[in-house]
């Protein structure tokens, strides 16, 4: 089955120019050189996502000043807890 899909999708200039040119060369529409590279990205295997560790140890460290004051800031009296029901 085919489903004909209208799109905007918004590339970079230069990256549009690349795929226009390679589709040209392969003697296919820009549509069809489009579909093959979803295809060929799909058809990978999906990355194993990182675990917890992983991820804690990407995050950007903090200076101690800067620690310090958002310690701070979550004892202030200002600073309340999030109300579940606030997120429905």
């Amino acid at each position: 089955m085919i489903t004909k899909l209208k799109t905007t999708v918004i590339l970079r200039d230069e990256l549009v120019r690349q795929a226009k040119a390679r589709a040209s060369l392969r003697g296919v529409s820009l549509s069809r050189f489009v579909e093959e590279s979803l295809e060929r990205t799909l058809s990978d295997p999906a990355p194993e996502p990182e675990s917890v560790g992983d991820w804690l140890a990407s995050l950007p460290t903090v200076s101690k000043a800067a620690s310090k004051d958002l310690q701070q800031a979550l004892a202030s009296d200002d600073f309340r807890p999030v109300d579940s029901g606030m997120w429905q």
